[in-house]
């Protein structure tokens, strides 16, 4: 058997986690490792203060939704040299 697996695998927080990353992705679809690290301090504060993903990214930027609509728009634009 291989050490490096966990024994222990719990489904229930690889989902919590995984929520987490969703909101840290919408927040900053820029920076990988700006949404990774807010992703692990938004699953410590909602396990601890019980505060969801969703509010504390709705917390953190209230338009959210109209930044990352933003993002994807200048992303999808392709700029043609002549």
């Amino acid at each position: 058997m291989r050490e490096d697996i966990e024994d222990n695998f719990d489904i229930a927080e690889w989902n919590d986690s995984q929520r987490c990353m969703k909101c840290a992705k919408e927040l900053f679809p820029h920076s990988p490792r700006e949404a990774e690290k807010w992703a692990i301090a938004c699953y410590h504060s909602w396990t601890s203060s019980g505060l969801s993903p969703e509010r504390q990214h709705d917390r953190r930027n209230p338009r959210w939704r109209e930044s990352l609509e933003r993002y994807n728009k200048r992303k999808a634009t392709k700029v043609i040299y002549y």
